[in-house]
């Protein structure tokens, strides 16, 4: 029973682990969607001055074979370079959801088994224990211990005296002596092996782990003042430009991501489709640069902000590109 409930436990862990995985998949899909969608309304709306759209495939050049002049040549090849690559990232992404959701069936239909079996099993063990309380039982027995006549309970124990539960009903013919030593013994271990256990225990319990706490803390303070990212730039009306970032911010702290554990951004990069699956923000530690009295005095602040990613019809979940600080 403990082994396969154990099973089940790291069974359904797994499944919860896999299911996140798959809503942050689909998250990063739907901001794929997104952009492409906004890329496609740009690149086949009308001209502002009335002329043809720019197109997703039409020649960039008119008919004598010049660049149009009509256009933003080097903007129309960067978004069809960029729908491209959308859709290659599309395909992979419907992939990996396709194994994902094949590894979610086969986590589900097992843990559906496991389940089945552990209640098989209960069955069978509460079918037990029902013939058990109504098999006949033996007479009753004289108990030296408590000097009471007790009778035998279901499970072979004695019933009607204290810790009978403790005691074998078949066992009640040894000498009181020998019971009374073999109580006091094993009473005495027990108490002798609790202290130690609550000694040593409740020692590291209430010793080791506040210091590990303080430890800890103060670590992550001092980290989260130490910068590694500076952002270099911001798309208007994206999540990171409501959010109150501004070009030039030096990262202190994203999330749980700091200078030590960032891994070249690799860190950020899973955190944002999984905060944005559950709709939740990222608690964002900023330095920034400003000036008072008139441009006299420059003065360094840290803020903090609230950041929300999302799908927004720009590119990623942010809208914003950082890069590696550097004094």
């Amino acid at each position: 029973m403990p082994a396969a409930a154990i099973t089940t436990t790291d069974s359904s862990s797994l499944l919860t682990t896999k299911r996140r995985d798959l809503l942050a998949l689909d998250t990063q899909k739907k901001s794929l969607q997104c952009e492409a969608e906004a890329i496609v309304s740009e690149l086949t709306s009308q001209l502002p001055e009335g002329g043809p759209p720019i197109g997703i495939d039409s020649p960039l050049v008119d008919a004598e074979g010049f660049p149009r002049a009509d256009i933003d040549v080097y903007r129309a090849r960067t978004l069809r370079k960029r729908f491209k690559e959308i859709q290659t990232d599309h395909k992979a992404l419907e992939k990996k959801i396709e194994v994902g959701l094949v590894e979610i069936a086969a986590l589900s239909s097992s843990e559906s088994k496991q389940q089945n079996s552990i209640s098989a099993t209960t069955d069978k063990d509460d079918e037990e224990e029902k013939k058990a309380r109504l098999a006949p039982k033996p007479k009753p027995k004289f108990d030296p211990k408590t000097g009471k006549w007790v009778v035998k309970s279901w499970d072979g124990s004695v019933a009607g005296v204290k810790d009978g539960e403790k005691r074998s009903f078949d066992d009640l013919g040894a000498t009181s002596t020998a019971a009374l030593a073999t109580t006091v013994g094993g009473s005495n271990n027990s108490n002798v092996g609790n202290a130690v256990s609550d000694g040593g225990g409740n020692g590291i319990q209430q010793q080791q782990p506040p210091s590990v706490q303080q430890m800890q803390q103060v670590s992550f303070q001092e980290e989260s003042t130490i910068p590694f990212a500076i952002i270099d730039e911001i798309s208007p009306d994206s999540p990171a430009s409501l959010a109150g970032l501004k070009e030039n911010d030096v990262l202190l702290r994203f999330g749980s991501v700091n200078n030590r554990n960032h891994r070249n951004f690799l860190a950020i990069a899973e955190l944002l489709p999984i905060a944005a699956s559950e709709n939740k923000s990222i608690s964002v530690a900023v330095r920034r640069k400003s000036t008072e009295l008139g441009g006299l005095v420059e003065v360094i602040k840290t803020e903090k902000l609230e950041l929300k990613p999302r799908p927004w019809g720009g590119r990623g979940l942010l809208g914003c590109h950082i890069r590696p600080y550097s004094e």
